[in-house]
């Protein structure tokens, strides 16, 4: 008898649980917005031989500038999706005499990084504790449109003169993990007023690190785009 109502008393306890699940509001859409220092790694190309971009923009690089979207795809153990990437990154520098010395003309090199990517984020800290912090994972595939320009805004072109427009596109992969840290933990009454009037279920800062391979999987014909570098930003899901 004991054994019956302890049966029955789980199985009652499952329904509600996925009561509740089903009745919970679930996120469909993540959208992030982020920045971060990053320094192209064209002169590995050249293998110590060479450092073009040091010489003409510096050591610094620049700020880029990305936003995400990623759709769920899976909610069961954490939550997977699927997303897409887009950026800006700009970078100017003095172009480069015949003697390799700095001239007076300025030079800038633009690029518009993409990436589709898979991202799992590990909220079951926030889902089953109400720990307000989501650990996650990013891999996809990228690709750069990029172009460099001279000093009256045209696109440059290779030495010898003529030997082709300086731009183009490159391939490649990137690894990404970081943690988000969900602001609504310490407001609820703002975050729920927040979702009633925009929508926005879950408002986040996070901090990431990617590893990005941009070379076209090594086919040695291209402006080498990786780099290993810090992102910080916010993101909303809806």
């Amino acid at each position: 008898m004991k054994n019956i109502i302890y049966s029955i008393f789980f199985i009652f306890s499952l329904l509600f649980s996925f009561q509740a699940r089903a009745n919970e509001k679930k996120s469909w859409w993540l959208f992030e917005i982020k920045g971060g220092k990053f320094v192209p790694e064209i002169d590995s190309e050249f293998g110590g031989n060479a450092t073009p971009f040091s010489d003409i923009f510096g050591k610094d690089g620049s700020i880029v500038y990305k936003s995400e979207v990623d759709f769920l795809l899976l909610d069961f153990f954490g939550s997977l999706y699927a997303g897409f990437e887009t950026g800006f990154y700009f970078v100017s520098g003095k172009a480069l005499d015949e003697d390799g010395e700095a001239s007076s003309d300025e030079t800038d090199l633009y690029l518009l990084p993409s990436a589709l990517k898979l991202v799992y984020r590990f909220d079951w800290l926030d889902k089953k504790w109400k720990i307000p912090l989501i650990p996650y994972g990013k891999a996809g595939i990228n690709y750069t449109l990029w172009w460099i320009t001279q000093g009256d805004g045209s696109i440059a072109t290779w030495e010898p003169e003529g030997g082709g427009k300086a731009s183009g596109g490159t391939m490649g992969y990137e690894f990404t993990l970081g943690v988000s840290l969900i602001l609504d933990f310490f407001d609820r009454k703002a975050a729920h007023n927040l979702e009633v009037e925009t929508g926005i279920t879950k408002t986040c800062i996070f901090a990431e690190y990617t590893w990005s391979t941009a070379d076209n999987f090594g086919s040695g014909k291209t402006l080498y785009l990786g780099d290993q570098y810090w992102m910080f930003g916010m993101s909303f899901s809806f």
